[in-house]
């Protein structure tokens, strides 16, 4: 049986409350993705304010699920595995479960991930609803059943999607190459994966990560809200989890991966901006990066996480001081020992005698600093604040650094740190127009499913909104992705243009939802035809928002962005919404 933990309002406050805001390292930038489709790296993420501005008078029901999930490689399965706890379960058998009741139900619904851990959260202020939606989540978590169609809908094609968005942001790259070259005993595990080794695990790989890591041992439930004393909510979450466990959808631990693989480590993206020129590849992208073996040394000093605050406060004065050698910056992730990178890229290939002196000269200037350890408490702008509080209030409790108020950090000195020093080589990118790597079309091997009407008889209907019938309205819809503004400004400025509903650039698109078929929406977004170019894999992220007072539906990392106008149209006008068969065009 999993751990449950209520936790009260006024024991998540951070340690010190208000005066403790500035030793906070935003742990935004750490997150690789919401596996709704709402990645908030690419812009596409969930509404953190959802519930309204009652979170300000009253405290709404929160639940979140910790997960162990250490990364042994770059391969992405525990990203993977992520994706998968919401392709449905025996218990909640729909797959598009999570985007009916994201959209349309009075909760919120996602996942991320941050230092070794993933955060499945669930938020509502109505009780009921949210028992419901934590034995969604936890039923999708121990679920170790799927069918290969949906495990290769899932890798091949919506993690695929997300991860060449992220790829054609040249920072990232430039961070990814460094990281894909680093052969440190210190160096991240990238546990988001990257499009061409993501397609490389296997149905097994992923079935036997989540019979290893999704099982009560490696699982914790911190729930809190409503002003209560915790035993009633606690009681209702243990029955609702027990109902799932009695029916057999948690199975018995079997061949897992060997533990020294399983080395505990950071599962986020590369995700600062870092600007540098480097970014060879070692192995041929799916999305035919061009590169050129042109190698740089990059040097690194691991030190605490403890350090983090004081050094992001002056990293700009000590990137200022190396124009003219390199260039230096921050890599604040966390790794699987509690340390962070400071990187510094040579301008060129460098002498040994030359990167000795280079090395002398950044620790000279980095001791000129006052560099103080402060503990490192989480927060993400992008999560609800009870969700986040929820996730700073265990992680403090874990981290034997923090458990007690006031201890001193058992970190020595910043200087001590920086005597060791990596070296490791990487290349850089052929330079190419921006414009048109946004604006270009998807290009690999995966082969479209809107090229043929999809008989959907059999799919299962979103157990949510069944149960929850009454509580579905489109006042529930969430804001449009941030990624997608600029898109829909034109049909905004057009709304009396019948003719100007769809914009798209690239591979993103919207269309503006006429006020007349508003009332049809709700029946709609409950048919899986509606969802199923995200469950088929052939984009990243679909859904219907609010934008300026319109209603849109919009795709992010579209492989079929060019005809979704006519599949909108159809969607909207086809007569019967029963007949089980995909309008998407041909």
């Amino acid at each position: 049986m999993i751990n449950i933990r209520y936790v009260s309002r006024n024991a998540q406050r951070p340690e010190g409350g208000s005066s403790s805001s500035s030793h906070i390292i935003s742990a935004g930038s750490t997150r690789f993705h919401d596996s709704s489709g709402n990645g908030t790296n690419t812009g596409i993420a969930a509404n953190p304010n959802k519930m309204g501005n009652l979170e300000c008078r009253k405290s709404p029901f929160t639940g979140v699920f910790v997960v162990d999930t250490p990364a042994h490689d770059h391969s992405g399965v525990s990203h993977l595995a992520e994706h998968m706890c919401f392709r449905g379960s025996p218990y909640y058998p729909a797959d598009h479960e999570l985007f009916v009741a994201n959209a349309l139900l009075p909760l919120s619904i996602n996942a991320t991930t941050y230092s070794g851990c993933t955060y499945f959260y669930v938020q509502s202020y109505n009780q009921a609803l949210f028992i419901s939606a934590i034995q969604y989540l936890y039923s999708g978590l121990v679920n170790t059943h799927y069918e290969k169609s949906k495990f290769e809908a899932e890798r091949s094609g919506v993690l695929v999607n997300e991860l060449t968005l992220l790829e054609r942001n040249i920072d990232y790259l430039n961070n990814m190459a460094i990281r894909r070259c680093d052969t440190s005993t210190m160096a991240y595990k990238h546990a988001g994966g990257f499009s061409d080794s993501v397609l490389k695990i296997g149905f097994d790989d992923l079935i036997d990560y989540k019979k290893r890591w999704y099982d009560g041992e490696h699982i914790t439930l911190l729930v809190s809200g409503a002003d209560t004393d915790g035993d009633e909510i606690i009681s209702l979450s243990r029955q609702a989890i027990a109902e799932i466990n009695a029916k057999g959808c948690n199975t018995k631990l079997c061949d897992a991966m060997p533990l020294n693989e399983a080395a505990e480590v950071p599962a986020s993206t590369l995700k600062r901006n870092t600007s540098v020129p480097v970014c060879h590849m070692r192995r041929h992208l799916t999305n035919n990066h061009q590169v050129k073996p042109i190698e740089n040394d990059v040097s690194t000093w691991w030190v605490p996480q403890e350090f983090t605050y004081d050094l992001l406060d002056v990293e700009h004065q000590i990137k200022s001081r190396f124009i003219a050698l390199g260039h230096f910056f921050i890599d604040d992730e966390v790794n699987h020992a509690g340390m962070i990178a400071l990187r510094f890229v040579h301008n060129t290939k460098t002498s040994t005698q030359a990167r000795t002196d280079t090395h002398k000269k950044v620790v000279s200037v980095l001791t000129e600093f006052n560099v103080e350890a402060k503990p490192r408490l989480f927060t993400d702008n992008k999560l609800p604040q009870a969700v986040q509080q929820l996730i700073r209030d265990y992680q403090q409790q874990a981290n034997s650094r923090y458990s007690e108020p006031h201890s001193p950090l058992k970190t020595r000195p910043f200087a001590d740190y920086l005597d060791n020093v990596h070296v490791c080589r990487t290349g850089k990118h052929e330079t190419y127009d921006k414009s048109k790597r946004a604006d270009r079309p998807i290009k690999n091997n995966w082969v479209s499913t809107t090229e043929v009407a999809v008989e959907l008889k059999g799919k299962k209907s979103a157990q949510l909104a069944a149960d929850y019938s009454s509580l579905l309205s489109l006042e529930n819809l969430p804001a449009l992705p941030k990624l997608l503004h600029k898109i829909a400004e034109t049909p905004v400025k057009a709304a009396q243009n019948s003719e100007e509903r769809f914009q798209s650039i690239g591979n993103n698109w919207v269309y503006r939802v006429d006020a007349q078929f508003h009332r049809h929406l709700i029946v709609i977004m409950t048919s899986a035809s509606f969802w199923q170019p995200r469950t088929n894999g052939e984009c990243y992220a679909l859904g219907v928002a609010r934008f300026h007072e319109h209603i849109f539906i919009y795709g992010a990392q579209d492989r079929q962005a060019s005809l979704r106008e006519v599949w909108c149209k159809n969607t909207l006008t086809q007569n019967d919404l029963n007949t089980g068969i995909s309008k998407s065009p041909t």
